[in-house]
């Protein structure tokens, strides 16, 4: 009887953890307060379409049709939309007779990114509310009187580039990103996302994956921070066709790490590329062909210029470098300088026999090649050019007719 008794227990009890999971019963009452702790948490208009309570595994809320409103000077579209949320409170706050967001989990979320016409992005007023408006930490333990930012994940997202009003052909899909804060004076990023163009068909445009920390300034250009991005598994030729427009015939895998320190008025940038199997699209060989570079210099978002560019690519046992100031992308000023140091001759054949269609196979070269080339521009003069170099011991050789 007791064991009877016992099983029914556990089968009651079974059955009300099952409802506590699935149902999902109305909480329309709450709906402005959760409403106004969203908005608060996020400095922006906020509205749900409607509001279920839930109380495992964790309690909070089931929203639908999250709506974050943007700032009316970057246009009329929303900055977030989610047709599916997860809400979880924070407990603690509870304490203080308050109501907390401390978790939103969004379900395929649209998010646009604007630049307006003045230079500045819609982000930027969020980011610098920060330093205006001082929220506690996304993971505090304690109970206290400022509201804490919640962690936002998103997954299966979109990320929208808009100039103005008008939406570019370029997206991110497949968006998974986070945000929190991560200290006092520190938040957090990190997103992986797929690269797309809503004007073409594309595939094989790799996969991005990015993490980052920024500090609290008064200012977005002031900030200080520390940015990561990896860009992987992309190909040459769907890579061309997604920046240009139209696939340039190039082909290769190509492998990309940036780091970003400093502040946006004077970034250090730190890049390592490599790329395999680099040929024309309609060149095929058994040997293999990889090239590798690094890149360092300083970059100003204020005159919109790269200084001290330093990148240098090893060839065999020789090295190419490139040195200089360049603006960018709109400016006609810039001076650069290549050289070539001990650069053997049969790495240039390599190369040449994948640009080039229908190179005897067999071609090879001796020699060692060495030279310097300089291109300088000061506003709209003409570019003057300047080089000299030799090769040493040049010898070219073939058994083809």
């Amino acid at each position: 009887m007791k064991s009877f008794f016992s099983k029914r227990r556990i089968a009651v009890l079974a059955a009300i953890l099952l409802a506590l999971f699935v149902i999902r019963p109305g909480a329309s009452r709450l709906k402005s307060r959760i409403i106004r702790s969203i908005s608060a948490a996020l400095g922006r208009s906020v509205d749900i379409g409607s509001v279920h309570l839930r109380l495992l595994p964790r309690p909070g809320f089931d929203l639908e049709n999250l709506v974050v409103y943007d700032d009316p000077a970057f246009g009329a579209e929303p900055i977030v939309r989610a047709n599916e949320v997860t809400a979880a409170l924070r407990l603690t706050s509870l304490l203080r007779g308050r109501m907390e967001i401390a978790r939103l989990d969004l379900t395929e979320p649209s998010l646009n990114l604007v630049h307006g016409e003045g230079g500045h992005w819609n982000l930027e007023t969020l980011l610098e509310r920060s330093a205006r408006i001082p929220l506690a930490p996304t993971g505090r333990s304690k109970v206290g009187a400022r509201p804490a930012f919640p962690y936002i994940e998103g997954t299966s997202g979109r990320i929208n580039f808009k100039q103005g009003p008008e939406k570019k052909p370029y997206a991110l899909t497949n968006a998974d990103f986070s945000l929190w804060q991560e200290s006092e004076n520190s938040w957090g990023v990190r997103l992986k996302a797929q690269p797309f163009r809503t004007d073409m068909n594309l595939n094989d445009t790799g996969l991005l994956q990015l993490t980052g920390t920024w500090q609290r300034a008064d200012a977005l250009r002031d900030m200080p921070l520390q940015v990561n991005l990896e860009w992987s598994r992309a190909q040459l030729g769907q890579i061309t066709k997604l920046i240009t427009g139209n696939d340039q015939g190039w082909r290769g895998e190509i492998l990309l790490d940036l780091a970003l320190t400093g502040t946006p008025a004077r970034l250090h940038l730190a890049a390592t590329s490599s790329m395999d199997d680099f040929r024309r699209y309609d060149i095929t060989s058994d040997k293999a062909l990889r090239m590798a570079a690094r890149c360092d210099a300083d970059y100003s978002t204020d005159t919109h210029d790269f200084q001290q560019l330093m990148c240098s690519a090893p060839v065999g046992d020789g090295l190419l470098t490139l040195t200089g100031d360049a603006g960018f992308p709109a400016s006609h000023q810039y001076s650069l300088a290549a050289s070539a140091e001990n650069v053997p001759a049969a790495a240039l054949v390599n190369l040449a026999q994948r640009i080039k269609k229908n190179l005897p196979d067999d071609l090879a070269a001796e020699g060692i090649l060495d030279g310097k080339l300089s291109v300088a521009r000061d506003g709209q003069s003409p570019p003057a050019w300047k080089g000299a170099g030799h090769i040493t011991d040049f010898h070219l050789s073939s058994e083809s007719n």
